[in-house]
């Protein structure tokens, strides 16, 4: 998606512009997955308040105007359970981390938040660096899994600017006003979007070669 942007821009500057596409569809990472007539988003894909970029992109879409927005809730499943994690109370009621441990790993997130430079983070491990901040136990009990459960067998070698990533752009969903975390989406996903996109691509002149 990041290079089919990059082409409506050169584009609107004139510039003649070809698409060359590795894979069958426009959209990389963003592109869905499809099985018959039923679509849906192939990663993680949501849209936050703080999303400056991606809301003004969906606007020259004209496509803004129909993001749903939804309060997003937080669960942890360990032990045959589902924890809910979505506020304070239940952050302090977590059974899995010790007091400390739960200090330690709030201390984490927001020393990740401050974070503003993030290239130093790219030459060590989020593994290794998390162990140094929140701790062995806490990386065994929570941030392993869900680096597993996210990159697989990259799991413990992505670099500690992945997690900055993550954490910058939830803080920044925060801090842009709202009292709670709201996800929004647009009805039909990114598949949408990708198919408004490549139209506007077309209008443009815009050559794309799958």
């Amino acid at each position: 998606m990041l290079g089919m942007t990059l082409a409506l821009r050169l584009a609107q500057r004139g510039r003649q512009v070809t698409i060359w596409e590795g894979a069958a569809e426009l959209g990389g990472l963003a592109a869905p997955w499809s099985l018959g007539e039923i679509v849906w988003d192939r990663h993680y894909h949501v849209t936050l308040a703080s999303d400056s970029s991606l809301r003004g992109l969906l606007r020259e879409l004209d496509l803004e105007s129909e993001l749903v927005w939804v309060t997003a809730r937080t669960g942890f499943y360990a032990g045959g359970r589902l924890l809910s994690l979505s506020s304070v109370f239940d952050y302090a009621a977590f059974p899995l981390l010790s007091p400390l441990e739960k200090v330690r790993l709030a201390a984490t997130i927001i020393r990740a938040s401050r974070i503003g430079d993030a290239r130093p983070l790219e030459r060590v491990t989020a593994v290794e660096w998390l162990r140094r901040y929140s701790g062995r136990r806490t990386v065994e009990r929570m941030w392993h899994p869900l680096l597993r459960a996210k990159l697989g067998a990259n799991a413990d070698r992505v670099s500690a600017a992945f997690i900055w990533a993550i954490i910058a752009r939830m803080y920044a969903a925060r801090r842009s006003g709202a009292k709670r975390e709201l996800f929004g989406y647009v009805r039909g996903g990114y598949a949408r979007i990708l198919e408004r996109l490549a139209a506007h691509l077309e209008e443009r002149g815009v050559r794309a070669i799958v």
